[in-house]
């Protein structure tokens, strides 16, 4: 299977899906709109798509223009029913293109909090296997609506919508599964976390490091949810 990656920041990489992907003999090529002259590619030329994070926010087309053509070029893999999975800022421009609304979160939310998720999501094809709850990684200001016709897939104590599913191939989710702890180390540095202070839904640093082992969890979620993605593709093929 042909994947597609959407790259917003360096630091930002897909993770755990990579390592998932290459494992199983999948391809997996970039657009990294970091880079000097980012290029999209047709939509002939990959099965899925993988919609990454960053700091920016949906709306931020001013300081970061690429945000136009991406939106674009989402509403276009959407027409064509592209399989995706969209992951925090990728699930909120997902979320976008669907309908949905995005705007600031009642408060952040960032660390290793329990997302408890929805029997109905959890009967849907692409979370077979998923258990009731899982303590995952959360990095987040923004939040979205569950765009019309979408159905959630989970939430919070911090936030209402932790993901949705639309139709029977996209997914997106407001938590990171894909990071390693490598990638929970350079966001800290790169958010200047260090001395932040220990508020609702924000836990400090060290409170993060501690916690660090629960990276595993989005892990097992999110290979159960590749898996789950690869074999509705080999049955559309059949």
């Amino acid at each position: 299977m042909r994947w597609h990656c959407l790259q917003h920041l360096p630091d930002e990489g897909p993770g755990h899906a990579a390592d998932w992907l290459a494992a199983h003999g999948h391809a997996l090529r970039y657009t990294r709109f970091f880079d000097p002259d980012p290029a999209l590619p047709a939509l002939e030329e990959f099965d899925g798509l993988l919609i990454l994070g960053g700091a920016m926010g949906v709306h931020d087309e001013a300081v970061f223009p690429w945000l136009r053509d991406e939106k674009a070029f989402l509403r276009e893999a959407i027409r064509a029913g592209k399989l995706t999975l969209a992951i925090c800022l990728g699930a909120q421009l997902l979320a976008l293109a669907l309908g949905g609304e995005v705007r600031p979160n009642p408060a952040p939310e960032i660390g290793f909090w329990t997302v408890r998720f929805s029997a109905k999501a959890l009967a849907h094809p692409l979370l077979r296997g998923w258990p009731a709850k899982a303590a995952v990684l959360h990095w987040h200001h923004d939040t979205f609506t569950v765009p019309p016709g979408a159905l959630r897939v989970g939430m919070s104590a911090g936030c209402a919508a932790q993901g949705f599913v639309w139709g029977d191939g996209l997914i997106g989710l407001q938590f990171h599964p894909e990071m390693t702890r490598e990638m929970v180390e350079q966001l800290l540095r790169f958010e200047g976390h260090e001395t932040a202070e220990e508020q609702e839904f924000v836990q400090t640093a060290a409170q993060i490091r501690a916690r660090l082992k629960s990276v595993w969890k989005g892990r097992l979620l999110l290979e159960q949810l590749l898996a789950n993605l690869v074999a509705l593709h080999e049955d559309e093929l059949n």
